[in-house]
């Protein structure tokens, strides 16, 4: 196995073992500086279990390791059908990304055009999109692009405006 494939392989796990960790106390004000940190259950998520967050990296990470360039339009397609499969069963979607998955869904196939029409149209409604979910996936973008910061950078943008369009996230 090559460095880079062992880099990869420790920043996705890495990635899912600290969500997995911080997932009890999601949505709850800071612990004490004396409370200890536990891997335990959650009301949504099992002792271990990661959240939507990993949940959607992975999705990424899955279709750049078929070496699909992640800025393509049909690498795109696959990784918002694997997202909306996802979120079927999932018992925690962010409500800004579960609403822009179901509003693509409508109709038809959801493809990644159709996805960034409708995060589009709920940030020009609503003027608040931002939000870290797009963020919270980024590690396989940057690992698909370790030598290409521009490839990068464009990646990243365009995956993010798949579900929050404003330019901050």
């Amino acid at each position: 196995m090559s460095s880079k494939q062992d880099k990869m392989e420790g920043v996705l796990l890495a990635t899912a073992a600290g969500d997995a960790l911080g997932a009890p106390y999601e949505f709850k004000p800071p612990l004490h500086p004396q409370e200890s940190v536990e891997m335990k259950r959650s009301p949504l998520w099992a002792a271990g279990e990661w959240t939507d967050d990993t949940a959607m990296a992975i999705a990424i990470a899955e279709v750049a390791a078929q070496g699909l360039d992640l800025r393509d339009e049909a690498a795109q397609d696959a990784i918002v059908q694997r997202w909306h499969l996802w979120a079927q069963t999932s018992p925690d979607v962010g409500i800004q990304t579960r609403e822009v998955l179901s509003r693509a869904a409508r109709g038809g196939t959801i493809t990644a055009a159709r996805t960034r029409k409708e995060s589009e149209a709920l940030h020009r409604e609503t003027g608040r999109t931002a939000g870290n979910g797009s963020l919270m996936r980024t590690a396989p973008v940057a690992l698909a692009y370790l030598d290409d910061e521009d490839a990068m950078v464009a990646a990243a943008r365009s995956l993010s405006e798949l579900t929050h369009f404003d330019p901050q996230a």
